[in-house]
């Protein structure tokens, strides 16, 4: 893999991270917005939800969009790890578990030590 494929196949290790970070930080913000809005008794009764509700559908979207380029991920990084000859089966058996039940960090993780740093 050349050295540009790499350095876009970490940032793209790295995507998941900025998902869940835009994640909390819309979630927050949404629920930050609306105490304020309505401790200040400016909030419209009925003006509350509509704002709640598109708000959260933006932000099942984004979770959506999260979990499918993880899924994604996940699939790339399992057939790179069984493909790759220079690690053992007992490695290789490793990653994939670490790649299934913690994979934002092990892909990153995966990348630095298996592609990054591949001769």
């Amino acid at each position: 893999m050349s050295k540009s494929g790499k350095i876009v196949l970490g940032v793209l290790s790295f995507l998941p991270f900025v998902f869940l970070l835009g994640y909390f930080v819309w979630f927050i913000g949404l629920f930050v917005h609306m105490i304020g809005t309505a401790g200040f008794g400016n909030a419209n009764p009925g003006e509350m939800p509509d704002y709640f509700l598109g708000n959260m559908i933006r932000i099942i979207i984004l979770a959506a969009l999260m979990g499918i380029f993880s899924f994604g991920l996940l699939i790339y990084y399992i057939v790179h790890v069984v493909n790759n000859k220079t690690i053992d089966s007992n490695e290789r058996l490793i990653w994939i578990f670490v790649f299934i039940f913690a994979n934002m960090i092990g892909f990153p993780i995966y990348w630095y030590m298996r592609i990054w740093r591949e001769a």
